[in-house]
């Protein structure tokens, strides 16, 4: 999948200055996707162990797509939440990675939550560009705003990923006793880098939108 990031990235950088602050999140984002698959190999060839890496991306993920949120959720109230709740998951990936599943197993409790707050981002960002006035009253798509793919793609990733994130200990538990067969773990593990392919698809087609932006506050 780092291939198609790789791919992805280039028109973003290729095009920095034209970026707004939105799309410049998003290309943060592909960035840490990219050192997030290729450190965790790394890490793993040199230390052995890299389901703290796991977590530390995780986290930075999780800041910098809350970057994107802040700036364009517009409820005041939903705005301070998003604000605010880098520091709550903060102190759960420290509590979920020192004293619950510890560094080396996979923290699917606090990766878990911190997908489940994207999800509700996203959702309530699709409902506010449902019911946007101003769009209304310029007849303006909301397929038609790069604001739209970007969050399609942050979400239909984050749905794959919450179930990944709550089921794999257990998956990993069930194929150690030898319950679960090497398939089924293959299968998940490529529907979440097809999901995952897909919803870096879905920022280029966002990128590929820029030019509506002067339609809109988007």
């Amino acid at each position: 999948m780092v291939g198609v990031e790789a791919l992805v990235l280039i028109p973003f950088l290729l095009n920095y200055k034209s970026l707004n602050f939105s799309s410049r999140c998003l290309l943060f984002y592909i960035v840490s996707c990219i050192v997030f698959a290729g450190g965790s190999v790394l890490v793993q060839r040199y230390i052995g162990n890299n389901m703290w890496f796991f977590s530390l991306m995780h986290f930075i993920q999780f800041a910098i797509l809350s970057v994107f949120y802040y700036r364009n959720i517009s409820n005041p109230t939903m705005k301070s939440i998003v604000k605010y709740m880098p520091f709550l998951l903060l102190a759960i990936f420290i509590f979920d990675l020192f004293f619950i599943e510890g560094v080396r197993a996979f923290n699917s409790i606090s990766s878990g939550v911190k997908q489940l707050v994207v999800l509700t981002y996203g959702l309530y960002l699709f409902l506010q560009l449902l019911r946007d006035r101003n769009l209304i009253e310029k007849s303006i798509y909301i397929d038609s705003l790069p604001i739209f793919w970007y969050n399609s793609g942050i979400f239909i990733f984050a749905c794959t990923e919450f179930l990944f994130c709550i089921s794999y200990n257990h998956l990993q538990a069930l194929f150690t006793t030898g319950i679960a067969r090497m398939g089924m773990t293959i299968a998940i593990l490529s529907i979440n880098y097809i999901v995952g392919m897909i919803s870096m698809i879905l920022l280029y087609i966002g990128f590929s939108k820029i030019k509506k932006l002067k339609h809109a506050n988007y």
